[in-house]
């Protein structure tokens, strides 16, 4: 990509930037100041001599090959140590009664409704002519039904 007229040369320092920012390859260099720094680099002896400092670090970083850290013990000693939780004191008591219980209070809580409407529905058949006690029964709170009122 060619610079357009009003964007200025490039600069001594603009291109010091560029070669130790992408280093000493042109292709890496940003497309529209490539064309004016390979110009600078033609006529500069300084520009020429940071690109080949440039070269020797890139080739020093092509070379370069990061071990693999394995070592599950090491990546786990290093984790902070976590605290245990206090358990409740009804969950202590259902692991003494009952070992490998979970989830007691889900299975009570879904218990509840069941039985509520077991009671209910023991609590009298309506007669078959007459359909206001089972309207009754049906369409008022249980704390209603259970007193009578």
């Amino acid at each position: 990509m060619k610079r357009s007229p009003s964007q200025p040369p490039l600069s001594l320092t603009r291109a010091e930037e560029i070669l130790n920012a992408y280093g000493a390859e042109p292709e890496r260099w940003p497309e529209n100041e490539r064309g004016d720094l390979l110009q600078l680099l033609a006529q500069s002896p300084e520009l020429q001599a940071l690109r080949e400092t440039a070269s020797q670090l890139d080739d020093l970083l092509d070379e370069w090959q990061p071990e693999a850290i394995s070592h599950t013990e090491i990546l786990v000693g290093s984790l902070p140590a976590q605290t245990q939780l206090k358990q409740h004191w009804a969950d202590q008591l259902a692991a003494v009664f009952v070992p490998g219980l979970l989830g007691w209070r889900q299975a009570a809580l879904a218990a509840a409704p069941l039985t509520l409407g077991f009671i209910w529905g023991l609590s009298g058949e309506p007669p078959s002519d007459d359909w206001s006690e089972a309207e009754f029964l049906i369409f008022n709170s249980p704390m209603e039904v259970l007193t009578d009122e």
